[in-house]
């Protein structure tokens, strides 16, 4: 049985907004920001799980009355999903969504999340692939899965003036997200080294696939090393590769 959590999640950001005199303007300085982007929700998923969940500024209805831009409550949840996880999995997140939520905690008090795995899959897709675009509704589509939902451009600007359909709309859509997000992980993971070893939360010491947590594998073959024999084997879930020491006695070692 494995006690680990990886969390699948992703952040929809809203507008800050600023005055200019024209739209030929190639630089504006700091002090023409009138207000600061924000975070309109944010949606998660703990890997393998049925339940994906999401926060919004919604969620605070006495803040949100009084300004429809106020994210406390959507960052000191995030900040606690964070906090808890044993690895996260984001999609250009290493770039994005964990800074801009670094921004936001520095800017709220709130400490720094703990050190913890990051597995970005534009990275992956970048390192292990040559797909024609690497963003996420590209894959997913490329890979027959459903893709994003689709936005109408002022879904931002409605978010931005706090109305409520629209911050639901875009609930929906952060949600769909991660959906899409895990599935995409699922798929591209398996071609790619593990940041991430399954065994460590193994309770029962049971060699399990490093990535998916399964313990049913086929056997591929066992390559002679200097010092010991080690066994490669196949899971039968995700397709991802093993390999583990096999003593003399033929008796399973530390999976790796």
């Amino acid at each position: 049985m494995l006690n680990n959590k990886i969390l699948c999640w992703d952040i929809e950001t809203g507008y800050a907004l600023a005055t200019i005199f024209s739209l030929f303007q190639d630089r504006l300085p700091s002090n023409s920001i009138e207000q600061e982007w924000y975070v309109i929700s944010a949606a998660w998923k703990w890997l393998g799980s049925s339940k994906t969940e999401a926060v919004s500024v919604l969620d605070d209805r006495d803040a949100f009355r009084k300004d429809p831009t106020n994210d406390y409550a959507v960052v000191k949840k995030v900040h606690e999903l964070l906090s808890e996880a044993d690895a996260i999995v984001h999609h250009f997140g290493d770039r994005f969504d964990l800074p801009k939520m670094n921004t936001r905690f520095i800017q709220l008090g709130l400490p720094p999340i703990p050190p913890l795995v990051q597995i970005d899959t534009y990275k992956i897709a970048k390192k292990e692939f040559k797909f024609m675009s690497n963003r996420l509704d590209y894959i997913a589509k490329y890979l027959g899965l459903e893709g994003k939902l689709p936005t109408p451009p002022e879904l931002w600007i409605d978010c931005l003036h706090g109305k409520v359909g629209a911050i639901k709309h875009m609930v929906k859509y952060n949600k769909q997200d991660v959906d899409l997000l895990e599935q995409v992980y699922i798929r591209l993971a398996p071609y790619t080294n593990s940041k991430f070893n399954q065994n460590i939360f193994s309770d029962d010491g049971e060699l399990v696939c490093s990535l998916c947590g399964e313990s049913s594998f086929r056997r591929v073959k066992d390559r002679v090393q200097r010092v010991n024999v080690m066994r490669q084997v196949q899971c039968k879930c995700c397709g991802k590769y093993t390999s583990y020491p096999v003593s003399k006695t033929g008796k399973v070692g530390v999976g790796r």
